[in-house]
């Protein structure tokens, strides 16, 4: 699973046909925040990762039209050149396993982190092959809500203009929680990351609230909302398919189960895309807890 080839293939391919092994075990159980070894030979691209930013303050991250800024648009590309040259690297972009880890070291809960909230959602179901149903599931996730990704066997792999527009529409979702997590994330790894039109740092300042829209996009809202209900209905197909060919077997028929038991099974699909309102986040900075801290990597 951690090879990607850079040959397209269809949706359809069998990932153990195609040599990629997704479903090796310990990939989406422990994986730690990933760190770029000095060695790397793409280490040329941080040579001024230790002078000072150009600018040292943060301007608008959004515009007027919805649209992000140049600043966020760089800093977005920064993030993502970031985690595809950790190992293994791979500039395409990220694999459920890649994606699982990037938005774990975003600050993103087990909740909303999709790629790991599938996988323990099967892991917790009995499924016998967790990582593949979390594969076919972020397939699911890309197409219906239209974020851009290709296929390369059966791993879909998020593209740079997907990873952009999953955080511009987080932005719009709920820009208080995104912007926490942006700064949560800045002050882990901001040292490492790189302005691709300066080859220089970033701001070494938080992220001000006031350089992200103040409330949430209701427009954005309601087009997930609908987004969402094609994901759910795409994925209850998949599951009851799962159940007829007996590839996972629950405690009942899915043509059986009782509401209550269908509500439990609905814990995997996305009721909301967004942090729910109420729902504690947490975020760490500077080793210090500052009444956020995620859950990272605590089940499974």
């Amino acid at each position: 699973m951690d090879t990607i080839s850079q040959k397209h293939t269809t949706s359809h391919l069998d990932p153990v046909e195609a040599g990629l092994d997704p479903y090796s075990p310990n990939k989406l159980r422990h994986l730690d925040f990933p760190k770029i070894p000095t060695d790397m030979p793409f280490g040329h691209f941080l040579r001024h990762a230790s002078d000072p930013a150009v600018q040292q303050s943060w301007g608008p991250l959004i515009t007027a039209s919805k649209e992000p800024t140049p600043l966020f648009t760089r800093l977005l590309d920064a993030i993502f050149t970031y985690f595809t040259n950790v190992p293994p690297v791979n500039p395409t972009g990220f694999d459920p396993v890649k994606y699982a880890s990037v938005f774990t070291a975003l600050f993103y809960s087990d909740n909303n982190n999709l790629s790991r909230r599938y996988y323990m959602f099967a892991v917790e179901n009995h499924m016998p092959a967790p990582e593949q149903f979390a594969y076919q599931a972020m397939a699911i996730f890309y197409r219906t809500h239209h974020i851009q990704h290709i296929m390369n066997g059966a791993t879909p792999v998020l593209t740079r203009e997907g990873f952009h527009l999953i955080m511009l529409r987080d932005m719009l979702g709920d820009p208080e929680i995104q912007y926490q997590r942006l700064n949560a994330f800045l002050a882990a790894h901001g040292s490492d990351l790189v302005d691709p039109m300066t080859g220089r740092r970033f701001p070494s300042v938080q992220i001000p609230r006031d350089s992200v829209p103040r409330e949430m996009d209701l427009e954005t809202w309601s087009r997930e909302a609908q987004m969402t209900r094609d994901f759910n209905e795409e994925l209850g197909v998949y599951l009851e398919e799962l159940n007829r060919m007996g590839a996972w077997r629950h405690d009942v028929t899915m043509a059986s189960m009782s509401p209550g038991v269908w509500n439990d099974i609905q814990s995997v699909f996305l009721l909301d895309n967004f942090h729910r309102p109420g729902e504690p986040v947490h975020v760490e900075s500077g080793g210090k807890n500052q009444s956020m801290l995620p859950k990272v990597w605590d089940k499974g």
